[in-house]
């Protein structure tokens, strides 16, 4: 029975910095006043306000409603009142987060919360990252076999280790506090770390047996 081919098993890593694809905003309306159906009043127009304004927005990809609450508020030492609120989740292009922010600002009972930076699903900086350690596997096993005087002869064994990705959120902000008639913001998209590994397990020549039995003289 003759012997297995000597293997080379080796760990492929890529790093892939990309700018991010889109931006994710919180939006949340809240109300508040002496009774609950005020509140929900006051609640329904500015939310229709906030709808308003996102469908003034070019690149808007998707907005969905994330919750929606109303309850009793009892301060301490004040009149009890009820309040209302509306989450808001939407995804726009990251050119468009800071006008999208300043129009939020302008109106009342309204705060943002983010942006989260991130990829699309599917992005194709994900299948850069997979190649990129495939890349790296590669020349990591073929390195190793030349160390002992032999060179890859097939491929045995793929294993995807995964993909990760750095998502970086920004500070929260109420914007009912600007009262600014001129404003834009200039934010600087957080680029995005796409880290990619494999596992690959390669067959190999036989290894120059001077360059690793020490019973042999080295040449």
């Amino acid at each position: 029975m003759s012997e297995p081919d000597p293997q080379v098993v080796v760990r492929g890593e890529a790093l892939v910095v990309v700018d991010p694809e889109v931006a994710d905003l919180g939006i949340t309306v809240r109300a508040r006043a002496r009774d609950r159906e005020s509140a929900l009043q006051r609640c329904a127009a500015r939310q229709q306000e906030v709808r308003a304004v996102l469908d003034a927005t070019a690149d808007l990809e998707a907005a969905e409603t994330a919750g929606v609450a109303v309850h009793p508020e009892a301060p301490d030492g004040g009149l009890p009142a009820s309040v209302a609120t509306v989450h808001t989740r939407v995804t726009v292009a990251p050119g468009a987060v800071g006008d999208l922010v300043v129009a939020l600002a302008r109106l009342d009972d309204v705060e943002v919360s983010g942006p989260v930076w991130r990829l699309r699903p599917g992005s194709p900086a994900v299948e850069r990252a997979r190649l990129a350690a495939v890349d790296d596997a590669v020349h990591r096993a073929r390195q190793y076999a030349a160390a002992f005087g032999a060179r890859l002869s097939a491929v045995r064994e793929i294993r995807d280790v995964g993909l990760s990705d750095a998502r970086v959120a920004g500070a929260v902000a109420t914007m009912a506090r600007f009262e600014v008639s001129e404003l834009r913001l200039d934010l600087t998209p957080a680029r995005q770390d796409v880290h990619g590994a494999v596992e690959v397990r390669f067959a190999m020549t036989e290894p120059d047996a001077a360059l690793w039995n020490p019973e042999e003289p080295r040449p």
